[in-house]
């Protein structure tokens, strides 16, 4: 298995940010770009080989990772111009011969459990899966009774799924990327074709999932990274510091571990989530749970786990 990320979009309408750099290279903390966060995914999974799918300004890319990063392999595949991501997945694909390819947009970020991801891949009788999350809803929504205006919701998360830029290509179906389409772009060409041959999977996810293609999305990722450091479990975030008060928020994914320690605090709170301390089925926790750390203390998240950890 390879993972690819299809990184050759000017970027547009992060300008002027992108006069300069790739879309994939803006950060979204000091020092930690779009890609950064999506080559740690690609780490935690075990991938040693990563391509590379540019085009504008990917000079810059193979400066900042070279041939080898965070102990993976980096191949670079780029267009002189924009040719549409069905050419820059054959060229992918004419490239990597018989691996499985876990393939994503360049400007997305997300939380979800990539280890459950590749099961349910692996494991579905699917040549193709999905990432899809649910729609938010770009206004707020008016609720009425008639000519009477009941409610309002601001934004709401609606009943309907969007293409999260995540996918599983099994070598199975590498095939049908080849076939006669009338157009330049998957998803208009090859990914209906998929679904209509029963062959394409979704895998819902319902974690963090932003797709970075305006200044109001890079704000609420940066928003969201303020005081945030990934982990293969999950995250630690600091989300309020004073003279009098340390608050942290963990997030650890269903069947992942988390080492808690005093370092942030002797007090734990579960928020959402359930699973297990030090392993014992005796020493479990759920949601509302208030717990003492004296030391430190191993939990494994039966279901995922979003804690804090603060001080008495």
């Amino acid at each position: 298995m390879i993972g690819a990320i299809l990184a050759g979009g000017y970027g547009k309408r992060l300008k002027p940010i992108t006069d300069e750099i790739p879309k994939v290279l803006v950060e979204i903390k000091s020092n930690y770009t779009i890609m950064d966060r999506q080559i740690l995914d690609f780490k935690y999974l075990g991938i040693k080989d990563v391509y590379v799918l540019s085009g504008h300004l990917g000079e810059k890319i193979e400066e900042r990772y070279g041939d080898n990063h965070e102990n993976m392999r980096f191949h670079y595949l780029k267009e002189e111009k924009p040719m549409g991501t069905l050419y820059s997945i054959r060229n992918l694909l004419e490239t990597v011969r018989d691996e499985d390819i876990i393939l994503r947009n360049g400007d997305t970020i997300t939380d979800i459990n990539f280890e459950h991801f590749r099961k349910f891949s692996q494991d579905s009788g699917f040549g193709m899966t999905m990432l899809v999350t649910r729609m938010k809803s770009p206004y707020g929504i008016v609720e009425t009774n008639g000519d009477q205006v009941i409610s309002f919701r601001e934004k709401p998360v609606l009943d309907h799924y969007i293409n999260s830029g995540l996918y599983y290509i099994k070598n199975s179906i590498k095939e049908m990327f080849f076939n006669d389409y009338n157009g330049k772009d998957v998803e208009i060409t090859v990914f209906p074709e998929i679904a209509k041959k029963r062959l394409l999977g979704a895998y819902k996810g319902d974690s963090l999932w932003i797709g970075i293609d305006s200044e109001k999305e890079l704000e609420q990722a940066r928003s969201e990274y303020k005081g945030r450091v990934d982990t293969r479990f999950g995250y630690k975030k600091e989300i309020f510091e004073n003279e009098k008060m340390r608050i942290r928020e963990y997030l650890v994914k269903e069947d992942y571990s988390a080492e808690i320690t005093t370092e942030d605090g002797n007090l734990m709170r579960i928020l959402t989530g359930d699973g297990l301390i030090n392993g014992s089925k005796k020493e479990s926790y759920v949601p509302g749970s208030v717990l003492k750390i004296d030391s430190k203390i191993t939990i494994k998240a039966q279901h995922t786990t979003k804690l804090e950890l603060f001080s008495d």
